[in-house]
């Protein structure tokens, strides 16, 4: 897994080529992946509680990427979250901004029912073992709140509003899922 990872990240490193496609040779371009080869780190943990194998259809993971520095230590790149969803690594949406979220409804086993608190109580952990809460005050605010056919996971605030997850359903399958940084609720 982390050459088809480090595959990927060449292909972005050298996304603009055709731009620069004259100035070095094949051979040139090859040194240069193999030596970001060598200074990429990843570390992949595997996201498989037992509330994630209920909920969803493929495993998920969380990827940190670091490169080594001319110190020689590590220096943070970034993190994915990615699912294996028919044996292709897809990475769901983020949670950065309002919008629907298909690949993660992709994600959600067919044979889940979203019908009661019991269910919802189950999703709840499901995404807390993929999308972590991590600030305290996020953690306090997280909450559940079902409205006709849809059930809201609250997992935060976003400047004084509420943020989360919006699944809407018919007779317990799920239809749709969104997210929100501006969720209303009654509460």
């Amino acid at each position: 897994m982390k050459k088809n990872l480090l595959v990927v990240i060449i292909m972005v490193l050298f996304l603009f080529e055709p731009v620069y496609a004259g100035t070095f040779s094949k051979k040139e371009e090859t040194s240069i992946q193999n030596k970001i080869c060598k200074m990429i780190k990843i570390d992949v943990e595997r996201l498989d509680s037992p509330a994630v194998k209920k909920a969803f259809s493929c495993p998920f993971y969380k990827v940190e990427l670091s490169r080594k520095t001319s110190s020689g230590g590590y220096m943070g790149m970034g993190k994915l979250l990615l699912a294996r969803l028919n044996n292709k690594y897809i990475e769901p949406e983020g949670l950065e901004t309002n919008k629907s979220l298909p690949k993660l409804k992709s994600a959600i086993r067919k044979d889940f029912r979203l019908k009661s608190q019991k269910d919802a109580d189950l999703l709840q952990q499901a995404l807390d073992g993929v999308y972590k809460i991590t600030s305290s005050s996020d953690r306090r605010a997280k909450a559940i709140i079902h409205k006709g056919d849809e059930w809201i996971f609250i997992r935060g605030t976003f400047f004084k509003k509420k943020k989360g997850f919006i699944f809407k359903v018919s007779n317990g399958v799920i239809t749709e899922i969104e997210y929100s940084l501006g969720i209303i609720t009654d509460k």
